[in-house]
């Protein structure tokens, strides 16, 4: 069982770009074995709330802990932390086959080739591991981003739209995918099927400032939500 203190938090966290507010006073506590969405509007905040916690944008005011130790990530350091993160679309080495860029994303230990291999199993794909991923179907190559990430065995899986050009049968098997992790899962995700059926909690971020949080249902009936997001995406 968890401790108060364990996990991820962010404490009052403001970001500005030039006259731009991205974030404005956020707050979040990430609980182990959870999964925690994060929602709004195009240039809500979502992805630079995920580039503060990966050290890509630094905060101007506000803090993160990481099991009540301050914590300030740089991006090279992020598996030394148990952090892994998917991002939009697909970033392959594109000179390396499926199974090398797998491998770039072990963490540590013993025959990595078998870890990587058993991440591909894991993510269906363990028939193309000497494929070049450009010469791969862009749900494959997403797979692919996913079987990276994993491999490391990470204590927090940060997932940047997944789902985003997949069709109904791969979203599904994502779907299944997150309820199995194992591990602490941070989404940023538009397709509300699949945070509403995944996600433990939902922070809604509006201009980069949160408007609400809780579980699926109480996000789902919010006014607040309903004017800010859900209502113009329906």
């Amino acid at each position: 069982m968890s401790t108060p203190d364990q996990g991820l938090a962010l404490h009052h966290l403001t970001v500005r770009f030039g006259g731009l507010l991205a974030l404005d006073d956020v707050s979040l506590r990430v609980t182990p074995g959870r999964v925690v969405g994060i929602i709004g509007p195009n240039g809500a905040g979502k992805t630079t709330l995920f580039n503060v916690v990966c050290g890509f944008v630094g905060a101007q005011a506000g803090s993160m802990t990481l099991d009540g130790r301050p914590f300030r990530a740089r991006p090279h350091h992020l598996v030394r932390h148990g952090i892994a993160r998917t991002l939009q679309g697909v970033g392959q080495f594109n000179g390396l086959s499926v199974l090398e860029n797998v491998l770039a994303g072990v963490r540590s230990g013993r025959k990595p080739e078998q870890q990587a291999a058993a991440a591909l199993e894991r993510c269906g794909i363990a028939e193309h591991a000497r494929q070049m991923p450009a010469t791969l179907p862009y749900a494959v190559r997403k797979r692919v981003e996913l079987a990276r990430a994993l491999v490391s065995k990470p204590r927090i899986l940060m997932l940047d739209e997944p789902a985003g050009g997949l069709d109904t049968d791969e979203i599904r098997w994502l779907e299944t995918l997150i309820r199995e992790a194992d591990t602490t899962v941070m989404l940023v995700e538009h397709h509300m099927d699949l945070v509403m059926s995944v996600c433990d909690e939902i922070l809604v971020l509006d201009f980069g400032k949160p408007i609400a949080f809780g579980p699926p249902d109480t996000i789902r009936n919010d006014p607040k939500v309903t004017d800010a997001y859900l209502g113009a995406a329906a």
